[in-house]
């Protein structure tokens, strides 16, 4: 009797952790979302892309040096007063 019990443990707790892999695999995966510099805009992948041998922001319609999106967390958009 100990031995069915101490099995069927084994399974609970197999099946258990076969189940919350593949929900923390896909939540890794998510991508993060992002903020355009430029228009502010949050968007859930960046934005850039390559155009002519250049980099491209479509939101802004500019060429831009470098990528204009940063992550969206923590940091909200200021507005100047001048």
């Amino acid at each position: 009797m100990r031995r069915v019990s101490t099995l069927l443990w084994g399974l609970v707790l197999s099946a258990g952790m076969a189940l919350a892999l593949p929900q923390q695999a896909q939540e890794e995966k998510k991508e993060r979302p992002v903020r355009c510099t430029l228009t502010e805009k949050r968007l859930d992948k960046c934005c850039c892309e390559q155009r002519e041998g250049r980099l491209y922001c479509p939101l802004a319609k500019k060429s831009v040096q470098k990528c204009c999106c940063e992550p969206a967390e923590g940091k909200k958009p200021t507005k100047d007063n001048s």
